[in-house]
């Protein structure tokens, strides 16, 4: 497969009703990016899969490896998605995208922590993965610029344990737009969210001070829960339809969505 190249100067997108959600979100972006590159120099492992236990390197991978075995090539398979391209948004150090690599022809990996991308650009170079790419965005503008050579061609897009930790609900809907457009027409796209209702003790606990949380609970890596009629909804104006949802109404709820039809 001829691969793309990505773009040198600014993607004009053939849909523009998406760029002003896009253009609105993308400056809320820094606070988030100066955290998680915190988070990457600190304990890059356990920050982005919060169930490691004592830092262990080789659980963390395996537990990656699973997530394809088990979760992500079945419903590929069940979904019939071409194996072409596949993007990962919020990619981390690498967890799922080097995994999902022998896999596909192309995986492309976006992080707001150029920290992060750095790690799984050594990921990458270790296994000998030439057909992966990694590269830092500072927001939903910023992404559609850096991969826009990729509009409608993406098979597969997918964002776990991303948008649950994004506090302003303009820029996950900036996010959407953009998968809008770089997804394929039966491409498919998996992102997950923490839909579990706001009860009294979340409540609570998103008002005091972090110096009184655990570190997981903590602003910028906490769960923000969302309501799944919020999420539908952002989902239908970003011009995507739900094919399927899976464990709805929780912290690991995902939605199977594709390019809504004209």
């Amino acid at each position: 497969m001829k691969l793309h190249r990505l773009p040198t100067q600014n993607f004009v997108p053939s849909r523009p009703s998406a760029v002003p959600a896009v253009a609105a979100a993308a400056h809320t972006s820094y606070p988030a990016q100066q955290t998680w590159e915190a988070f990457a120099q600190k304990d890059p492992y356990t920050y982005i899969w919060s169930a490691l236990k004592g830092n262990d390197a080789s659980e963390f991978w395996h537990s990656g490896e699973r997530t394809i075995e088990q979760e992500f090539l079945p419903m590929l398979q069940g979904q019939r998605v071409r194996h072409g391209i596949a993007l990962e948004l919020g990619c981390g150090v690498g967890r799922l995208a080097l995994p999902l690599a022998p896999h596909f022809d192309q995986v492309l990996g976006v992080d707001i922590s150029r920290g992060m991308v750095q790690r799984a650009d050594s990921g990458a170079q270790q296994r000998a993965a030439q057909n992966v790419s990694f590269f830092s965005i500072s927001g939903p503008e910023d992404f559609l610029h850096r991969v826009g050579n990729y509009a409608a061609s993406c098979d597969f897009i997918y964002s776990l344990l991303v948008f649950q930790h994004i506090p302003d609900f303009s820029m996950i809907e900036g996010y959407l737009h953009v998968i809008r457009i770089l997804l394929r027409a039966r491409g498919v796209a998996y992102l997950q969210f923490d839909t579990r209702p706001k009860t009294l003790v979340y409540r609570l606990k998103t008002q005091l001070p972090d110096s009184l949380l655990p570190r997981f609970w903590r602003r910028g890596i906490r769960r923000i829960r969302r309501s799944s009629e919020e999420v539908a909804a952002s989902i239908r104006r970003a011009g995507l339809e739900i094919v399927s949802e899976l464990t709805p109404r929780t912290a690991y709820h995902r939605y199977l969505l594709r390019v809504a039809e004209d």
